[in-house]
């Protein structure tokens, strides 16, 4: 019971064997009458009433819409072994027809395919630029300690190289798949 002697149920309007649901739903209704934010040009009387309603709703909806705390409350009522109506109600999809595949048995199919030489040329073209990171970092490691200066101009220009290779491959990527969008 609370302090004015209606116990939760009756505070927010619904039946002993209401669902959460259906107990959240009473919430949102009579949170949406009485808080007190719609009462803000009200003479300070009604608002206060209207303060007091609304802390009586939350109270009510804290306890019963807390699935262990509802269960407490309803064995500190004398409403020994009352269960809520929803909860082993076993789970029912809306959409019971079977016209929809499920995708998770579908067949990969690509989206575009693509003949065997193309993917090789793509794979080979996007290791290039890693093999030219580490064929310029090996030359000038091997030039430091040859101490060519030609040597290391050679891998200085394959440094560039491959840092160009860095950026254009995510931009070749964009463009293939701008072609891909159509």
């Amino acid at each position: 019971m609370n302090d004015r002697g209606a116990n939760h149920y009756e505070v927010l309007g619904v039946g002993v064997g209401a669902s959460t649901s259906e107990i959240h739903r009473a919430y949102v209704r009579l949170a949406r009458l009485h808080h007190p934010d719609f009462f803000v040009s009200a003479e300070p009387p009604r608002r206060a009433e209207a303060e007091t309603r609304m802390r009586r709703v939350n109270v009510a909806w804290s306890i019963l819409g807390d699935a262990a705390m509802r269960r407490t409350y309803d064995e500190s009522i004398g409403l020994r072994n009352a269960v809520a109506a929803d909860t082993n109600t076993p789970f029912r999809p809306f959409d019971t027809d079977d016209d929809d595949p499920d995708p998770l048995t579908l067949p990969d199919i690509p989206y575009r395919s693509e003949p065997e030489e193309v993917l090789a040329r793509r794979g080979f073209a996007r290791m290039l630029a890693p093999v030219a990171l580490a064929l310029a970092a090996l030359l000038v490691t091997f030039a430091f300690f040859t101490g060519s200066g030609a040597l290391l101009r050679v891998s200085v220009v394959i440094f560039g190289l491959a840092g160009a290779g860095f950026v254009a491959m995510p931009l070749f990527a964009l463009l293939s798949s701008k072609r891909d969008e159509g």
